[in-house]
């Protein structure tokens, strides 16, 4: 076991680096009267029995977070002030934080805070806690405006790393941690660490013991240079912050929820390192090393441009900010030294980098459909225009083409909610600092006598310029987003409010495709006005769809495999799985028999609209028109004479996210 022992002018206490060690904690919380074990939610499942075998006493209590970065805030510390008020405890009491970097900053935040001050012990779980977040007293939460802007320097009285605790730590957050470490490499007086993870990098991902537990010594030490000359960040302590400007802003404007801190860092430090560079403070090779060695992690250090005034506005959250100044950390290397300073930003060099290639972009798209408008939001790469991860994904029933088909107009109260509920995207869009919009409309749009009204004046009251794309458009998107999950010949079936798109292809090639105005909105009001579903209408629906259906013959005798997409299809597997909050992962490449989907039809049938409502897995505003598009689903499996369908919930937003 290795010890370190940290020198303030307040506190001295230990940093204790070693390997399955952690049962010796109780002879660090033997004086306290209770203890709190604070973890989240999923770290406890993985070691509920561990902490009863080694943690659990009578004095002790644990409290659970919801696991995410999206809840360390002000409302998380007051559930957790709530529950040691119920329990007693008291001014001699202790907080064992255990987990990674969320926990340990919101445990030292509690107890900083907690009758003025109780006593804390850090284990942290994570890489990225036990090379970082443990270690130097500081503890804070968010605030929506920006990064740990609340908080306090309050010292914990030991640190115990455990590194065997990071072999059940996924590869994503292990990565998030290398990041760290290898900002710490530059911060190295010299280039003994950044070689020793290069020349160790096998053992490392390996997770050799002995390999770990020297890498977390050398940073522990290079932590605790910085906080023992400068405990409260007055002075040098804030090169700690090497590329948290751009990253901390990166992690707001993704909400906290979709880029891993150390990811965040390390598109920060390349950014500071190659403003240091064109500044003429340091050669371009040591910039490409670092930015070998990120790589050679696997560690996605590819810069995100976004619109600079968002992006700006983002980072004058920072804390290093002064007198209305955006300031960040850049690097001097003469020879081999290195000295850091903190600077105003530099604009020019720092737009310079952000637009080189590759680079990515956040875009949304939208598609304003006849009963639904959706709203997907993601990182792609500029030029490849590969989706790169998902950000956002929302869809509200709008209802637009109510009436469309028999007064070949869109309505008023239709327009108006299709409005509002755009006027909300924009300001999700907004929050994410897309750099680009796509607005498509379909059926309900193109079939409408005044869509150049309806058109300009979301235009005017949005700013959302809408594209009304043609039904064989739509179902081009719809395969460009399919075969982004599922190759092979496959039959795309759209089934809209007002139309059905049909889109036949192998790999990347469309062989056919047809749009066909047979759509859940336009059968209803054709064949079930009043929400009347006799026998007899219900075969005059299905007569009706079959001769829509004509054009397919020639498809019948494809072979191919049946996808179904959007709300009428992925509402069959949602509601036959009875799931009460919609499950996205769950329902994605999932299949549906036609023997499900008549048990489905007879489920809806012997409703009423108001008992529809409250089937689980069934939206409540697609009660209306769900029956129809399960008729039309049906009818349609039967003529090509399939016995099921595969859901994709890649559809036309990816297929138009990509283009």
């Amino acid at each position: 076991m290795k010890e370190i022992l940290i020198h303030t002018k307040t506190d001295d206490y230990p940093i204790l680096i070693g390997s399955h060690f952690l049962h010796k904690v109780h002879s660090f919380t033997e004086k306290y009267d209770k203890i709190l074990f604070l973890s989240n939610d999923t770290l406890f499942s993985y070691y509920e029995n561990w902490y009863q075998q080694e943690i659990a006493s009578e004095k002790t209590e644990y409290f659970l977070l919801p696991d995410g970065e999206q809840y360390k805030t002000l409302d998380s510390v007051q559930k957790i002030y709530d529950f040691m008020i119920e329990k007693h405890f008291s001014r001699k009491s202790c907080i064992l934080c255990f987990g990674g970097g969320v926990i340990c900053d919101m445990g030292g935040f509690v107890a900083a805070s907690f009758m003025r001050g109780i006593d804390f012990i850090q284990l942290p779980t994570s890489l990225l806690a036990q090379v970082d977040a443990s270690i130097g007293g500081k503890v804070a939460v968010n605030h929506p405006a920006g990064k740990n802007l609340i908080g306090f320097f309050y010292n914990p009285k030991a640190v115990l790393i455990d590194v065997s605790f990071l072999d059940t730590l996924e590869v994503t957050q292990f990565q998030s941690g290398m990041a760290e470490v290898i900002k710490h490499s530059i911060l190295c007086p010299d280039e003994k660490y950044s070689d020793f993870l290069y020349q160790n990098y096998e053992a490392i991902q390996k997770k050799e013991k002995d390999v770990l537990i020297s890498l977390m010594k050398q940073s522990c030490h290079i932590k605790q240079y910085y906080v023992e000359k400068d405990m409260k960040e007055q002075g040098i302590r804030a090169f700690l912050n090497f590329g948290h400007t751009y990253a901390h802003a990166l992690e707001s404007l993704f909400q906290y929820k979709h880029i891993s801190h150390g990811e965040a860092v390390a598109k920060g430090c390349l950014l500071d390192l190659y403003v240091s560079y064109r500044q003429g403070f340091l050669p371009e090779e040591y910039f490409e090393k670092i930015k070998y060695i990120f790589h050679l992690y696997s560690i996605d250090s590819t810069p995100i441009l976004f619109p600079f005034d968002a992006l700006w506005e983002a980072m004058e959250q920072d804390k290093k900010n002064a007198f209305s100044k955006i300031n960040t950390i850049y690097l001097k290397k003469e020879g081999e030294e290195k000295k850091f300073t903190v600077q105003e930003i530099k604009k020019q060099f720092t737009e310079e980098y952000l637009k080189r290639k590759p680079h990515n972009e956040v875009k949304a798209v939208i598609d304003i459909g006849t009963n639904s408008c959706r709203l997907y939001i993601a990182e792609r790469q500029a030029d490849t225009h590969q989706i790169i991860r998902h950000l956002h994904q929302e869809v509200q029933i709008v209802q637009l083409g109510e009436g469309v088909n028999q007064a070949k107009i869109l309505q008023k109260h239709a327009m108006d909610r299709t409005i509002s509920c755009l006027k909300n995207y924009v300001s999700i869009i907004q929050a994410y600092a897309c750099s680009s919009i796509y607005c498509f409309a379909t059926s309900a749009t193109r079939d409408a006598k005044n869509r150049d009204f309806f058109i300009q004046k979301v235009f005017q009251e949005t700013g959302i310029q809408i594209q009304c794309i043609s039904g064989e458009t739509e179902a081009e998107y719809n395969f460009r987003g399919v075969n982004l999950a599922v190759g092979g010949e496959i039959l795309i079936i759209d089934i809209g409010g007002g139309s059905t798109e049909f889109t036949l292809g192998k790999n990347a090639s469309i062989i056919f495709s047809k749009s066909i105005n047979i759509g859940a909105v336009r059968a209803t009001e054709l064949f079930f006005q009043n929400q009347q579903y006799s026998p007899k209408a219900i075969s005059r629906c299905k007569k009706w769809i079959l001769e829509q259906l004509k054009p397919l013959a020639s498809v019948q005798k494809e072979n191919f495999k049946v996808i179904g997409v959007a709300g009428t299809a992925t509402t069959q597997i949602s509601v036959s799985k009875k799931m009460k909050q919609y499950q996205r992962d769950s329902v994605h490449l999932s299949t549906i028999s036609i023997e499900q989907l008549e048990k489905n039809l007879t489920l809806f049938l012997s409703k009423s609209l108001e008992e529809r409502h409250k089937i689980i897995g069934l939206e409540a505003k697609r009660a209306n028109v769900i029956i129809a598009g399960t008729i039309i689903l049906q009818t349609i499996l039967n003529y090509l004479q399939k016995d099921s369908m595969t859901i994709s919930e890649y559809d036309n937003l990816m297929g138009a996210m990509i283009l």
